[in-house]
């Protein structure tokens, strides 16, 4: 009997709190994200997307992991230990696509150098030896770099913004990790642009056979790349539902109020929609449901009553109190 690998990334009721005054802005979340699975989180902005995935993999200074269980990679992380031991996993298992490529690049260093102090604190190689600037070259010519050679040699302003990006993707690749993680990986690239860098990333993970995690506030993004998608809403888990279910089953009434929000060529400008009400800041609604406010099926019990949570890690789940989705 072949036993199955256990997921690269397990989180259990995993709760995030703020350090400066110990307030809880993500609660009690539960997912898991398998071996080759490209994994989506999404939720509109201040959802707790991104404040939940930098905090767990030791990115975020000014929050910690205030309670729940994380596995990665088949070992159990302490809550306490969290920040330290995924400090270590950076650039080695985890690879981390930011958000800013302008931003995450050093504009006064050359690319190639950029690329070779990742391989050699990933792999211990010399950043000026030959087979640095070998292997170098070969990543830029993996994310579709023109004249890798050259470019090797140039500096970052040299490069438009989707080419910058390519660049943050190879010195990701670089660490050779399980597990790539994408924050909101275009959000200042135009809608070609975009695509070409998201496609990029999932054929990255096909070749590697890698695990993807993208943070996103674009669900249509997402309906056409992930496997499976989290959908996160004031600080709680709302669902995980199946990317191909979205708009095709009843899901968790936030996915669906989410999902009906998607514009689309069939729409008119009268059609289009938004979701009454203002979004709830994360650490809101740890009594009940936070999207109570304004999802059009609240009831009493909605306000009052506790959330659900994914204990038992299914592949999909619904946090609804009135069962919806589920």
């Amino acid at each position: 009997m072949i036993t199955p690998s256990p997921p690269v990334l397990a989180l259990r009721n995993v709760s995030i709190a703020l350090r400066h005054n110990g307030r809880e802005m993500v609660s009690s979340v539960s997912f898991t994200v398998g071996r080759k699975e490209i994994f989506g989180i999404a939720g509109e902005s201040g959802s707790g997307k991104t404040l939940l995935t930098r905090t767990v993999f030791g990115l975020h200074d000014e929050a910690f992991v205030l309670g729940g269980a994380i596995d990665f990679d088949g070992a159990a992380i302490p809550p306490d230990l969290n920040f330290r031991a995924m400090r270590q996993l950076l650039g080695r298992k985890v690879g981390y696509i930011p958000q800013d490529p302008y931003a995450s690049l050093n504009p006064s260093m050359r690319v190639g150098r950029q690329i070779t102090e990742a391989l050699y604190l990933a792999h211990g190689l010399p950043p000026r030896s030959t087979e640095a600037r070998s292997r170098g070259e070969a990543l830029l010519a993996e994310v579709g770099i023109p004249e890798p050679q050259v470019a090797f040699d140039q500096y970052p302003d040299q490069f438009s913004g989707g080419m910058r990006q390519r660049i943050v993707i190879a010195i990701a690749l670089s660490q050779e990790p399980v597990l790539l993680i994408a924050d909101e990986p275009t959000t200042a690239l135009d809608a070609t642009t975009q695509r070409r860098v998201i496609d990029l990333i999932l054929d990255r993970s096909r070749t590697r056979g890698l695990s993807v995690i993208i943070i996103s506030h674009n669900l249509e993004l997402l309906r056409q790349s992930a496997d499976r998608i989290a959908v996160l809403y004031g600080g709680q888990l709302m669902a995980v539902v199946a990317a191909a279910d979205l708009g095709a089953r009843d899901t968790h009434p936030y996915a669906e109020a989410l999902y009906r929000c998607l514009p689309s060529a069939a729409l008119r400008l009268a059609d289009l929609r938004s979701i009454p009400g203002e979004p709830a800041g994360g650490g809101f609604g740890r009594i009940g449901c936070a999207f109570a406010a304004r999802c059009p099926h609240v009831a009493p019990v909605c306000r009052d009553s506790a959330l659900p949570t994914a204990e038992a890690l299914s592949g999909t789940f619904s946090a609804c109190i009135q069962g919806r989705g589920a």
